[in-house]
């Protein structure tokens, strides 16, 4: 079966899981997500199946929206409340003011060191595999961006934080880094995922509610990333036979549509052409 999901992940399963409970209530075998949620983080999970799993490396993956809450005077390994509590100690007290101002220091481009727990790769090997071994590695900080950025004191040890943050951006770690221009540990100890662009949580359904028989309608055009151009073509033949066409543009890669119906991404090629990356219809 051919369909987009939006699903309001709970807490406590992976995003894996998800995708394998879609599968069985679809009874569809291709299907997979356009991003990892932690498993103890909740909120908006995109899921393909069938056919639209072609779509996946043309998804919308940045200006992803969190909200999330954190505990300051504590340290884990992890980063979080559900790692190992390394620490915990006296804080300042700080104001909401005084951290609103720290945070808006962070907008912006933001190089940030990924946390040795986490899925990414060293020589072969996931962050998490040496972590878990008590053997931490070398890392090469990343290219983030943090659109919006604000916290609210909710007492004095615990504040919340929503953010809009470009795709690869560890919130947990940013949570850390925050804290510590304040001079102080911290912890997350909530996070959801709100939206994706233009895609809200609150159009998301919950596995429970999702069945054959109530598959929500959605347009395909929505999931994609909008930094692609959509570009329509005026004969749509060239395109279904996967041949190379000329068009009158300079972006890298584009989505080609006929009559508004999608049909493939196009990546432009040293001789200027354009040649077929992936059939999409």
């Amino acid at each position: 079966m051919d369909t987009v999901l939006l699903i309001n992940k709970p807490a406590g399963l992976t995003s894996f899981d998800v995708v394998a409970r879609c599968r069985r209530i679809l009874h569809e075998k291709k299907a997979g997500h356009t991003g990892t949620l932690d498993p103890e983080a909740s909120g908006l999970l995109i899921v393909l199946t069938g056919k639209y799993t072609k779509y996946l490396p043309y998804c919308v993956h940045h200006h992803k929206q969190y909200a999330a809450e954190f505990r300051l005077g504590m340290k884990s390994n992890t980063e979080d409340i559900w790692g190992d509590v390394i620490s915990t100690g006296l804080k300042a007290s700080h104001t909401e003011a005084e951290i609103q101002v720290l945070a808006d220091r962070m907008l912006g481009r933001y190089m940030q060191i990924p946390p040795m727990f986490s899925a990414l790769k060293k020589d072969g090997r996931k962050l998490y595999e040496y972590a878990r071994k008590g053997i931490e590695v070398e890392r090469e900080p990343r290219d983030c961006f943090i659109d919006s950025l604000t916290v609210h004191k909710l007492d004095e040890d615990r504040w919340s934080l929503e953010a809009t943050v470009s795709s690869g951006t560890y919130i947990r770690t940013l949570i850390t880094d925050l804290a510590a221009s304040a001079g102080e540990d911290a912890v997350m100890s909530a996070l959801v995922r709100t939206g994706i662009e233009q895609l809200s949580l609150e159009e998301a359904v919950s596995l429970d509610a999702l069945s054959l028989d109530h598959l929500p309608a959605f347009d395909i055009a929505r999931i994609l990333d909008p930094e692609l151009p959509l570009v329509e073509v005026q004969d749509p033949l060239p395109v279904y036979r996967g041949m190379t066409v000329a068009l009158p543009r300079d972006d890298e890669i584009v989505i080609l549509c006929y009559n508004k119906q999608i049909l493939a991404a196009y990546e432009r090629r040293d001789d200027g052409l354009y040649h077929c990356r992936r059939g999409l219809f």
